[in-house]
């Protein structure tokens, strides 16, 4: 008997996992939100993929060959539609939502996912998205290295916590501006234990010669939407901060730092290798 029911064990997880990749091979998905179309190929799930948003660009040779349906905050019907797609994932920030609820009336199944503004939140999203295209195992995976990788960044952080970090994101038409309280930047500081060294304000607000000065960080932080968009030339009163002098500084991907996908472990340690360890401009108040 122990033997038949071993064979049985084994031939219905054998049946379960051929359910599992029918169902993955009937999927036609929509990814729009840059993070969720990066966990999509960590898991390798992105031949479900039948388009992505305009946020999408990691990874570059993946998804430039997916074609584009718009910006995940004004999605367009039509080229949404157009795909047929089974199901939509993006998140809670997608419209407008006259165009979501259309989308979801043509039969799409519409999954909007939180916004992740925390390694636990990035983490259960991982999750979410394992489910969704049918990749659990991965999913879990994937997890447990994100999180071993997340532990190991916050022992970096021993003797910097609380230093004070100037976060600034080149937004091309929209210029530089200086991230404030309740922003995915600020989030990310939060999570490194860091402060936020402009918490005055809320949002992310035109950055000006005089905020730059009296933000008197131990580090500086550039993201950029896109490569070149920051010209530190421009900038001189930011050049010429002690942090920027001294090298504690970094500029690079908006994607990248913000997305808090399968490459968040990666953007804190970079954000974690530039603080100064010892005393900071917060101590020496």
């Amino acid at each position: 008997m122990p033997l038949i029911s071993t064979a049985l064990t084994a031939v219905f997880g054998v049946l379960l996992s051929l359910v599992a990749a029918s169902a993955a091979a009937q999927e036609r998905i929509v990814s729009a939100d840059g993070a969720i179309t990066e966990i999509i190929f960590a898991l390798d799930a992105d031949d479900q993929l039948a388009g992505v948003d305009t946020t999408s660009h990691y990874p570059p040779d993946g998804v430039a060959a997916l074609p584009k349906v718009g910006y995940l905050r004004a999605l367009p019907l039509e080229g949404v539609l157009s795909l047929q797609p089974t199901r939509l994932i993006t998140t809670t920030e997608a419209g407008p939502a006259k165009t979501i609820e259309r989308i979801r009336d043509a039969g799409v199944q519409v999954v909007q996912l939180p916004v992740a503004l925390s390694a636990d939140s990035a983490l259960e999203r991982i999750t979410n998205v394992g489910q969704l295209v049918h990749r659990e195992a991965a999913s879990e995976k994937l997890v447990a290295t994100l999180r071993d990788q997340i532990d190991q960044v916050k022992l970096q952080m021993h003797g910097k916590s609380g230093a004070r970090v100037l976060f600034l994101l080149a937004a091309g038409d929209h210029g530089v501006m200086l991230a404030g309280t309740g922003t995915s930047a600020d989030a990310l500081l939060t999570s490194l234990g860091l402060v936020n060294a402009v918490p005055e304000a809320s949002g992310y607000k035109p950055a000006s010669r005089e905020a730059l000065l009296v933000s008197n960080p131990d580090a500086i932080v550039v993201a950029e939407a896109r490569p070149g968009q920051f010209r530190e030339q421009d900038w001189p009163a930011l050049t010429r901060l002690p942090a920027w002098q001294n090298g504690h500084r970094l500029t690079t991907n908006a994607m990248f730092l913000l997305g808090f996908g399968p490459r968040l472990a990666d953007a804190m340690k970079a954000i974690a290798d530039i603080v100064p360890a010892g005393e900071t401009t917060a101590d020496a108040r």
